[in-house]
């Protein structure tokens, strides 16, 4: 689910299957739209549909013993949630909440049931394409592990935020700014640092020339400097 501090890899389910067997799962699902800020699943909480998001971002969290919230992803288009319940039946095992208004497509375990049974090819097809993608995942939590352990919080921001969209082209890329829309408490929780410490790495950077802050998003000016800080030169 995790790389490189909180973006997920682009593994999706339904782009590279048959125009046939999309529209298998595609009539299977129904649409939902959410405002920012919406829970959709609680950590948990009971519950078998599954979610593929067309567009918006969400955020994907837990809450430790302690009360402590960490968050382990930013989910946006051609992601998805909610499929170990779907399968399995047991509770949530994490809380993902709207970070903008977000179009998702649902898939509820009764009519993956339908899918499983009169479309049986493509019912297996999109479960192997999960149990691969879930494969992938556990790569990238031990990969998100690494960095909490060996890379400092200017470092892990950086990766963060680098991974959390393009950095343009060519010899002299446009800045790019990123379109999530996250608060520094938030950036804290998914890079495992205080809001303080994320509010003065960026103020620092901002005044070095590196980001520019704009109304709540994040301007990468200089990708090239945030590479190095992240590799920890």
């Amino acid at each position: 689910m995790l790389t490189g501090g909180g973006v997920q890899n682009r593994d999706t389910l339904i782009s590279g299957l048959s125009e046939l067997d999309r529209t298998h799962i595609l009539d299977r699902c129904s649409q939902r739209t959410v405002a920012p800020r919406t829970v959709i699943v609680s950590q948990g909480s009971g519950g078998r549909d599954m979610f593929i998001v067309v567009s918006g971002s969400l955020k994907v969290s837990v809450l430790s013993d302690e009360g402590k919230e960490i968050s382990f992803v930013v989910l946006r288009a051609d992601d998805y949630f909610g499929e170990l319940s779907m399968i399995d039946g047991r509770r949530r095992s994490a809380t993902v909440t709207a970070i903008e208004k977000t179009e998702l497509l649902v898939l509820s375990h009764t009519e993956y049931q339908k899918l499983l049974n009169e479309h049986p090819h493509t019912a297996t097809l999109f479960l192997t394409r999960m149990l691969l993608a879930l494969a992938n995942r556990l790569r990238a939590t031990d990969e998100l592990y690494q960095d909490s352990v060996f890379l400092d919080v200017s470092a892990r921001l950086a990766k963060f935020l680098l991974n959390a969209g393009a950095t343009g082209q060519g010899p002299n890329p446009e800045p790019v700014k990123l379109d999530i829309q996250l608060s520094q408490y938030e950036l804290g929780t998914l890079i495992n640092a205080s809001r303080e410490s994320v509010n003065k790495q960026l103020r620092d950077w901002e005044e070095q020339d590196i980001i520019e802050l704009e109304k709540g998003k994040i301007i990468l000016l200089n990708p090239e400097s945030l590479k190095l800080i992240a590799e920890g030169m």
